[in-house]
């Protein structure tokens, strides 16, 4: 016959194994945590990045958690998987996670160390009655505002109104906390937390962190078989939060071969990548939802995602934000000594790869942390090229067939700018994208502005400063006019013969090439120094034709070359 202390001792051991049985039962089912390897992004310049990522399905399993993944776009996220293979679901769920943090208060200290004893300390005063001493119970919390109701599911709207359009569950919020203690002789005794001043306890054996519990988004995968061996399935998606930035520097120290190198500046803000292959993307994508979330990443609610994929994607917004991408500042450069510093030269080009419009330049064997930024040489090789000063000037016909020019006013004359270029030819087999271009001479830096894409064997004309001993100036005088010549849409014209003159004059001590062109709307009677006659689009309602006469000319040092031209505009 057993004794009451064996029965109750059984009887005690027989509760604890019922509570561990009905927690683990409440609990979820962990699934196989797998990790997911990149193997491969191909990098925009707008911030989007395609991934080719695989996961491992262990052998002879059928629930694999693969884990979490960046945002994809709407449309892009897609699962490939081998013939032996057969995905029976592939799900994304809430996990519950866990993690810990610092006690912030009293409160969450004490209910960190339920179960063990502690003496408190009530007020301010120090006398005997201000201790208690006890073990911890429990801690009953602050009420939260419980969570909004789902829109999307019949639920409890307002507790506490019948009034519909008041806000849901009407708050208020308790004092304070409640501590339960349990004092020896003398019962439980409950506190709130925002009367006790203090706490002791007997020994350094008490917790300082608290569990705090989250929810994490995974994707789960269930197979209709297991798996027979290992087999890789294959994800591919794109998504925001990596992008790259090129830059060049061409060392025009040698007059007739410029050193061109290449960088670029990889800058990953959305996962970690440990030797992954990157391919950098030159061209313009277009990707219609390219910021929808994809309802896959279980980032957003359903009314947010609806929302997103009327609206669509601006275009406009688009380009602007590609082009802030590419647009590098174009400011004048000042001189900046630097000795006889080495220019970086780097490996010749590799082959890319065409795909369509775009162009794929491959760089191995990558690891970026997210958050971190990577600077990659990408190649150095030698172009011909040849320096060139560049005078632009506008037509002085507005779209309303007015003239407003301005130069032929002395009060209100502006100087002309005359520009030191660089005219470089892309020899490559690959063409260049849009980026910063920094000119060196000598070890000194000698400008920078944009250099756009050139296609391979195109050429490509890039400023580098403003030409100050190049003088330039222009006017036009009127020599002719017929009154009410003609009348075009119910308007009338007069018409004008104007007759142009452009000085320009080198105060170098070399001889230079000029390009001038001069862009006028009309008909062009005569050019004094034969000029190129380029016809040009003419706007719809417009009553002149357009053109750009140009001139190419070697002005040698100290000399001075003027030019005429003479054409008959319609003017209102």
């Amino acid at each position: 016959m057993k004794t009451p202390t064996s029965f109750n001792n059984l009887r005690k051991i027989i509760i604890l194994l019922c509570i561990i049985i009905a927690f683990l039962a409440s609990q979820p089912i962990k699934a196989d945590n797998t990790n997911v390897k990149i193997n491969r992004v191909a990098l925009f310049k707008n911030g989007l990045g395609y991934f080719s990522s695989s996961v491992t399905i262990p052998k002879e399993k059928t629930n694999v958690n693969i884990g979490q993944f960046p945002i994809s776009s709407l449309g892009t996220f897609w699962v490939s998987y081998p013939q032996n293979l057969e995905i029976k679901s592939l799900v994304t769920k809430l996990d519950d996670v866990y993690e810990t943090r610092p006690v912030r208060n009293l409160s969450e200290l004490l209910n960190a160390n339920t179960g063990k004893y502690v003496t408190v300390k009530i007020g301010s005063d120090d006398n005997v009655s201000s201790f208690l001493d006890g073990k911890i119970l429990k801690v009953i919390p602050d009420e939260k505002k419980p969570k909004a109701p789902n829109p999307y599911f019949m639920d409890v709207r307002n507790l506490n109104s019948d009034n519909r359009h008041r806000s849901y569950y009407q708050y208020i919020k308790p004092n304070s906390d409640l501590i339960f203690l349990e004092k020896k002789n003398y019962g439980i005794i409950t506190l709130k937390s925002s009367s006790i001043s203090r706490v002791n306890f007997p020994s350094n054996d008490f917790a300082t962190t608290v569990p705090v519990k989250s929810k994490q988004s995974s994707i789960n995968v269930k197979l209709k078989e297991p798996a027979d061996e290992n087999s890789d399935i294959n994800i591919n998606y794109l998504a925001r939060g990596i992008t790259w930035s090129p830059s060049y520097l061409i060392d025009i120290s040698d007059p007739k071969t410029a050193k061109l190198s290449a960088k670029a500046l990889v800058i990953n803000e959305v996962i970690d990548m440990n030797n992954v292959h990157l391919d950098l993307i030159t061209g313009f994508p277009n990707v219609k939802f390219a910021e929808v979330n994809s309802p896959i990443a279980m980032s957003e609610k359903l009314d947010k995602f609806l929302n997103a994929l009327t609206k669509g994607r601006s275009e406009s917004r688009n380009r602007n934000y590609m082009m802030t991408q590419q647009a590098m500042t174009a400011n004048v450069a000042t001189y900046a000594e630097f000795g006889n510093t080495s220019m970086p030269e780097y490996s010749t080009a590799r082959k890319g790869d065409v795909s369509e419009d775009l162009f794929f330049y491959p760089v191995d064997n990558i690891s970026l942390a997210c958050g971190e930024t990577a600077y990659i040489p990408l190649f150095t090789a030698d172009l011909p090229y040849k320096h060139i000063y560049i005078w632009d000037i506008p037509d002085f016909l507005d779209k309303y067939s007015r003239y407003q020019n301005n130069n032929s006013d002395i009060k209100q004359k502006t100087a002309q700018k005359v520009w030191h270029c660089c005219r470089i030819t892309n020899n490559m087999k690959m063409p260049w994208t849009t980026a910063a271009a920094e000119f060196v001479k000598n070890g000194q830096f000698v400008g920078q502005d944009v250099c756009f894409y050139t296609a391979p064997g195109a050429e490509t004309t890039i400023q580098i400063n403003r030409a100050m001993n190049v003088i330039a100036d222009e006017n036009e005088l009127e020599v002719e006019r017929k009154r009410n010549a003609a009348s075009f849409y119910g308007s009338t014209y007069d018409l004008v013969k104007v007759k142009g003159e452009l000085k320009i004059k080198n105060r170098l001590n070399k001889n230079i090439n000029i390009e001038i062109t001069k862009n006028l709307s009309g008909n062009v009677l005569s050019t004094e120094t034969k000029a190129k006659d380029v016809p040009t689009a003419k706007g719809l309602k417009q009553v002149n034709t357009r053109h750009k006469l140009i001139w190419n000319i070697e002005l040698k040092a100290g000399a001075e070359q003027t030019l005429t031209y003479i054409y008959d505009v319609y003017v209102r």
